[in-house]
């Protein structure tokens, strides 16, 4: 019998752009992709206020949906992924009465008045670990400082939102989105409302929970899968049967992730720095998240380029001049070793310790230049990485590592850098968007799985 599903679309609603991927479910190559900024930051008095408006991220991404179905009709199904642990109140209505409360966002890591932050107070009351940026725990802060908006009835993630958005429905989430909140059963396939209770939190206001391949409704008539977090579905989309299950990405953020069953995942060290997330199929994700990744290359060509504005030589963007310098500077640290800057990149803190910043280190006469700092800043994002990758138990040298993400696409230096900190070969995958594309996928097994309950 032939594959009815032919052509699926994924939507990434990302930290800084909104993307979009064409998957032929058939040869599974991406037949299109494309990405627009969303420009839906909001500027904020307090540096860890960290908002995004909601109206204008679902404007882009509305226009861009609607500008691929036009070009391609026969679309069967819709996947969604995007931005994880950030929050957004619907009211019961499902419409959304707030801005999204992004990753970024760290008012749950502050001690206002004097009182423990809210983060500590999950941890003493509850028992879980959690991190600033996290949804619950930035709900916990909102709730103190009486900021929870009135109509609100639900809270729910950035991309089930939009889902609902498309389909009318109320969202129900699926676990690689549900675990990203924190106050998750894991086993229970659930939030545990009681902990939630217990920090004086309505329990109504959580979402729904569905495991497996699920379709939340439809939109012109195309099914609309339930969203999925896109750490699970940059893996999804960029690894693929002959890969090892390793994968560095760097977006905004970055995050090591390793596919594992649940008894290998067990085993793992306890440690601030590593989650095991839900993945699919039974199997689970093992990894560490960084929370500057790319960002710690845009921040230095931010710097260059207001060196360059301020000698009169304009405000454009530097990153050609950037990856020439890394080039350069790759060169000479591979000739004599002892010149690189050691350079921690941890210029927005780390998810354990929001007020940790960045250093750099080992500078002298001789090394104190534009190449070699560039370079040192490619090590750090890489090496950040590994030193999680090496808690979670990365395999011997003869794996190959995955590594996907704009940042790696657009700079060849970083993947000669991961070679080099990782100690074996880099593979990028062919598929631009990975995220959007492993949003497809899941559409489209979606798909196949409600066709297999109707066949039952």
């Amino acid at each position: 019998m032939q594959e009815k599903t032919i052509l699926t679309l994924g939507i990434d609603i990302g930290t800084t752009t909104i993307s979009a991927a064409v998957l032929d479910t058939k040869t599974q190559k991406t037949l299109a992709a494309e990405t627009r900024l969303h420009n839906a930051a909001i500027s904020a008095e307090h540096p860890w206020d960290k908002r995004q408006n909601t109206a204008k991220l679902f404007e882009t991404a509305d226009q861009l949906l609607n500008g691929i179905l036009e070009t391609y009709p026969e679309i069967c199904s819709i996947g969604i992924t995007g931005q994880m642990h950030g929050i957004v109140y619907l009211d019961a209505h499902i419409k959304p009465v707030s801005d999204l409360y992004t990753w970024q966002d760290a008012r749950a890591g502050q001690s206002f008045d004097g009182h423990p932050s809210a983060v500590q107070t999950i941890r003493e009351l509850t028992g879980y670990q959690t991190a600033p940026g996290y949804g619950l725990a930035t709900h916990t802060a909102l709730l103190r400082c009486r900021e929870v908006p009135e109509q609100a009835a639900r809270l729910c993630t950035v991309m089930d939102t939009y889902a609902s958005h498309l389909t009318g429905n109320a969202p129900v989430l699926q676990p690689t989105n549900a675990a990203s909140l924190c106050l998750y059963h894991m086993e229970a396939v659930s939030f545990d409302r009681k902990a939630f209770a217990s920090l004086g939190c309505d329990p109504a206001l959580l979402p729904d929970v569905s495991d497996g391949y699920v379709l939340c409704g439809n939109y012109h008539g195309i099914p609309v899968s339930a969203a999925i977090g896109d750490n699970q579905a940059g893996v999804l989309g960029s690894l693929d049967e002959t890969d090892s299950g390793i994968l560095a990405n760097f977006g905004t953020g970055s995050q090591i992730s390793m596919i594992c069953g649940r008894e290998q995942a067990a085993v793992i060290p306890a440690d601030g720095r590593i989650e095991i997330r839900p993945y699919f199929d039974g199997k689970v994700l093992a990894g560490g998240s960084a929370l500057c990744g790319g960002r710690a290359y845009a921040i230095l060509e931010r710097f260059f380029r207001s060196y360059s504005a301020s000698c009169g030589m304009g405000n454009e963007p530097r990153y050609d001049v950037l990856n020439r310098l890394a080039e350069e500077g790759y060169a000479k640290i591979i000739a004599c070793p002892p010149l690189l800057p050691k350079v921690r990149t941890t210029f927005c803190g780390t998810r354990s310790d929001t007020a940790l910043r960045g250093c750099i280190e080992n500078l002298g006469e001789d090394n104190f230049t534009p190449d070699l700092l560039t370079v040192g800043v490619l090590f750090g994002m890489a090496e950040e990485l590994y030193e999680m990758g090496n808690i979670i138990g990365i395999p011997d040298s003869s794996t190959v590592l995955t590594a996907s993400g704009n940042a790696v696409r657009r700079n060849p230096t970083l993947c000669r850098v991961l070679k080099t900190v990782f100690g074996m070969p880099v593979r990028v995958p062919d598929e631009k968007e990975e995220a959007a594309r492993g949003a497809a996928i899941y559409a489209a097994r979606a798909i196949g799985a409600e066709r297999e309950k109707l066949n039952q």
